[in-house]
């Protein structure tokens, strides 16, 4: 009996043995199991953050693409714009300039035109002139003392006198006034240089009532008073302008067709000379006095006539007006101008400050 209850004793220890083992089998196998079932959740988790981040990736490279598009096309269409923006101002600023330059051609023709026209109507009028005393009398009454050429510089107002000290150079404005209003009253003929030139030549018979005014310089004072008189009394004069003083603004501020701007040289008011007013004119290079002399020519417009300055002049002096394209030249000598003179050395007759109305008229019949 004792054996047999050991053997159950032991049969049923292998028994609780057998189902022990067979619960730690269990359980190790369940414990594999959810270890398994955990890794594969994190892979699969895994994979759908990558894929994920794959997809924004695309998703970003797509929106960069796009916006690197537009920014591309936007720049284009902007530049489009800018070269379109530039080609009508350039188009615009053409036709400006177009319509500038046919403006100018139209007023430089219309203004030669007119120039034309006066001179032909001078002519008209110097003929008629002649041709009337030539049916009336001899030859004998257009013969004269010559040809008055007078020179004036500077104007003032004795209401308003000028802060320089006033010398023989200056007339008052109402002096000249009388002048002008004398010379209109009793039909004075004014003939153009190119009359001039062909009266000393022989050319050309002038009435016996002629006469040229000149001033000196182109001073302020003269332009500003003396202008309005101009064109008040139809009279023609002649400007004898520095260029190097405002030649340019004087020139366009006060144009009139009673007075026309010569040449009084560039920059020759200056000393460096040896001769009559110590001027520089008479030593200078050749080359250079005739570019200073087309350069006022360039400024006044004309070549008709010019004043040496202070009145000093030589040989060379004279060669370089000639050469310089000048048909006429006056000087400060004292004289009328006649028939058989140097049209390049003519003398002129100096109005002088506080002279009376006779004196003016022995001067200029």
């Amino acid at each position: 009996m004792k054996h047999k209850h050991q053997r159950n004793k032991i049969q049923s220890n292998k028994t609780q043995s057998t189902h022990k083992q067979h619960n730690q089998n269990y359980s190790l196998s369940s414990s594999g199991h959810r270890r398994h079932n955990s890794r594969s959740a994190v892979s699969t988790q895994v994979r759908r953050q990558k894929r994920l981040r794959c997809v924004l990736t695309v998703i970003l490279l797509i929106l960069l693409a796009v916006l690197g598009a537009v920014i591309f096309y936007k720049q284009k269409v902007q530049k489009q714009e800018r070269a379109q923006i530039t080609a009508t101002k350039q188009a615009k600023e053409k036709k400006a300039e177009e319509e500038k330059a046919k403006a100018a051609e139209q007023k430089a023709k219309a203004q030669e035109a007119a120039k034309k026209k006066a001179e032909e109507a001078k002519n008209s009028r110097l003929n008629k002139d002649v041709q009337t005393a030539e049916n009336t009398a001899t030859e004998q009454d257009h013969k004269t003392n010559g040809l008055s050429i007078c020179m004036y510089h500077y104007v003032y107002d004795k209401n308003n006198p000028p802060k320089e000290q006033l010398n023989n150079n200056f007339i008052e404005v109402h002096d000249l006034e009388a002048e002008l209003k004398y010379l209109t009253e009793n039909n004075y003929y004014f003939p153009t240089w190119e009359e001039v030139r062909k009266y000393v030549k022989g050319e050309l018979l002038l009435p016996k009532k002629s006469v040229v005014l000149t001033f000196d310089d182109g001073a302020y004072s003269f332009l500003n008073l003396g202008v309005p008189l101009f064109n008040k009394y139809k009279v023609p004069v002649t400007s004898f302008l520095i260029g190097n003083l405002e030649g340019k603004k004087k020139v366009k501020k006060y144009a009139s067709e009673y007075m026309t701007f010569q040449s009084h040289s560039y920059n020759m008011h200056r000393g460096g000379g040896n001769i009559g007013h110590g001027g520089i004119f008479p030593v200078m290079n050749h080359n250079d006095a005739v570019a200073d002399l087309q350069k006022s020519i360039h400024i006044g417009g004309n070549s008709d006539a010019f004043a040496y300055p202070y009145g000093d002049y030589n040989d060379s002096c004279i060669q370089a007006v000639k050469d310089a394209g000048f048909k006429c030249a006056v000087t400060t000598e004292y004289g009328r101008a006649k028939v058989g003179d140097d049209p390049l050395v003519l003398p002129r007759i100096r109005m002088l400050r506080g002279q009376s109305l006779d004196s003016f008229k022995k001067l200029v019949e």
